[in-house]
């Protein structure tokens, strides 16, 4: 029901007000934060309403060491498939034995070992910035932990794993964080968004909702203005905020690949709506 509703803006916003919980979002907005420095929610929320998105999250280089250190030692799972198990020192073996290329490689289920992440998914910082955006007490609905591999991809492999152009509807107001664990410029498989477009779309594409990721990335491009095309490049720990109802995509690195974190903050929970198990 929600993603029948939610894709109308009018809509969204109207069932929004209801869950509205302005007390308890003003109380976690006042936490103190331990990873971040300089959080200004005012600015942060004010960017995303306007924008919808903020960039200059940065993480601390022991949290970036911690995650890679476990990227490294546990076992991820080619294209999001829990039959093509790996270890990253073993990619090539394990595309050898099951005949085929790994285009990503997610944890799916094991990041829930990962206590650096854990921690992550309770930070006050992140959680204040939740509140703020969401004015509700923040629910963390999904993470992920996910490589993108230097291959060659046909447009039906890059729908299937989010690398064309789609706007996401998990709920009625929900936002994702976004960290980079390896640097990452314009070779190394950028996301990007299209600024602005979280609001006022076109009414097509708040009719047909999901399947927009069906429509030549091109046509988004020119409907919402080529202007507002943001690539996301930074080093490793580098992170930002993004309303999922605008459009984004990940790009296929060309170069190196590319270890992104994504975590995802709603005022529901539905359980499976994101659940890579």
């Amino acid at each position: 029901m929600v993603r029948k509703l939610a894709r109308f803006e009018v809509l969204r916003n109207g069932i929004h007000y209801l869950f509205k919980n302005q007390k308890e979002s003003e109380e976690i907005s006042q936490f103190n934060h331990y990873f971040f420095e300089n959080i200004d929610l005012d600015i942060i929320n004010s960017s995303l309403k306007e924008n919808g998105y903020y960039s200059g999250l940065n993480l601390p280089q022991y949290i970036v060491q911690e995650i890679l250190e476990f990227a490294e030692s546990n076992i991820c799972y080619g294209n999001r498939d829990p039959k093509l198990y790996f270890y990253l020192s073993n990619k090539k073996q394990a595309e050898i034995s099951n005949g085929k290329q790994f285009i990503v490689g997610s944890y799916l289920h094991n990041i829930e070992k990962c206590p650096a992440i854990n921690k992550m998914k309770t930070e006050p910082g992140l959680l204040a910035i939740a509140a703020k955006f969401l004015e509700a007490r923040p629910v963390h609905i999904a993470s992920e932990l996910v490589w993108s591999f230097p291959v060659s991809t046909e447009w039906i492999e890059q729908l299937n794993l989010a690398q064309v152009f789609h706007y996401d509807i998990d709920d009625y107001k929900f936002l994702k964080f976004f960290f980079y664990l390896t640097n990452v410029d314009m070779f190394n498989g950028p996301h990007v968004c299209i600024r602005g477009s979280h609001k006022n779309k076109k009414f097509l594409h708040q009719l047909i909702g999901l399947r927009c990721a069906n429509l030549d990335d091109k046509k988004i491009v020119d409907y919402y203005g080529a202007e507002n095309l943001v690539n996301f490049y930074g080093p490793a720990g580098f992170g930002f905020v993004e309303d999922p109802f605008c459009f984004h995509k990940g790009t296929p690195p060309t170069d190196k690949a590319r270890l992104f974190l994504q975590l995802e903050f709603a005022i529901n929970n539905y359980k499976d709506i994101r659940s890579f198990k």
